[in-house]
Formats: structure tokens, sequence, C-alpha cells
């Protein structure tokens, strides 16, 4: 083989690692794409619903919604959960004020995005969108239900556990629903379907 050929041969080579590149980066872009969107529209949101004007009506009902779910699930599972006056809820004895940040709104809110965004036909959007709402409703139901008793039963460690292990562990719910419901699409396999 000549100099002048092995020159080209290795000249096409970076070419099409080039290419290759470019063809990588797109279509990274392009899956993630919905992903950017989802979470600027989440922030718009997040932001509308702290606007003085409502931010108190919508505080009023995700909380009185996140309490008297709390309540019927307890009634569910036979645990004692109660509410003399709002915004508390009493688990087996121990009182904990239901505030905006302990409805999981920013999640439902992301959620809903994510799912109606995500790339694929409408009926699996809804399909998902339904498993990710019922599975955060149950999630931070349990939430209280456990919390009560951490509470009751080390409460030196309730602020710790409530504070940072439950905003990771829906995050990480979120993203293993993700990656189940979409793992077609990551590999490229659904490509037809993305409208």
């Amino acid at each position: 083989m000549s100099k002048k050929s092995a020159d080209k041969n290795i000249g096409d080579r970076k070419s099409n690692v080039s290419f290759n590149k470019k063809e990588a980066y797109s279509g990274f872009i392009a899956s993630f794409k919905p992903l950017v969107i989802a979470v600027l529209l989440w922030i718009i949101t997040i932001f509308i619903l702290h606007l003085p004007g409502i931010k108190d009506e919508v505080a009023l009902f995700f909380v009185k919604f996140t309490l008297n779910s709390a309540l019927i699930f307890g009634k569910i599972l036979f645990i004692s959960v109660e509410s003399t006056r709002y915004p508390l809820i009493t688990v087996e004895g121990y009182t904990m004020k239901v505030v905006m940040e302990c409805t999981a709104y920013n999640f439902y809110i992301f959620i809903i995005y994510l799912s109606l965004l995500s790339p694929v036909d409408w009926m699996k959007r809804i399909l998902t969108m339904v498993i990710f709402i019922s599975v955060l409703f149950v999630a931070n139901n349990l939430r209280f239900i456990i919390m009560g008793f951490i509470g009751l039963h080390y409460e030196h460690m309730f602020h710790y556990i409530h504070n940072y292990l439950w905003d990771y562990l829906f995050g990480f719910f979120i993203f293993l629903i993700w990656i189940w419901r979409f793992k077609d699409n990551l590999d490229g396999q659904d490509a037809e379907e993305i409208q």
C-alpha cells in the first residue's frame, strides 16, 4: 500500500469518526430535548404557583388533598391516622405539620410534563403518566405513615430522613419508571413511534 492510499484511508476513518460523533451528539440532543423542555416547564410552573396572588390557594389545595388522602390511607391500612386540626396529622400518637413541600406537588408537576413530552405515542404517554402518578400517590401517603412511626420511635432521625431520604427516593422512583417505560427508545428501537 502506498503512502498516498494509507493517508487517504486515515483521512476517511477520521471523517467517519467525526461524522459518527456528530450523529451521536445529534441523537443525544434529540433524545434529551423532551427532558430539557419538561424541566423548563416545571420551573416556570413552580414559579407561577408561588406567585403571591395564588400561592396560598395552591398550598391550601395541595395540603388538604394530601392530608385527606393520608387519612384514607391510614384507614385502609388499619393504622391510627387522624387530623384534629388543619394542617396537623397524627400517626399512632406522633403529630406532624403538613406543609406545601410535604405534598410532593413538585414531583406531580414534573412527572406530568415528563410523561406528556416523552418521545412515544400518546397512548403510552398517558399510561406512563397514570403509572407515575399512582406510584407517587402511594409512596407519598406511605411516607406520612412511615414518618409517623419514625418520629414516634426514632425522633432524633426524623428530620434527616424527612429532609433528605424522601426527596432522593422520589427522584430515584421517577428515574426507574422512566427507564422501565422508555427502555426501547433508549436503545433506538421505537424511532417510528416518535410523534
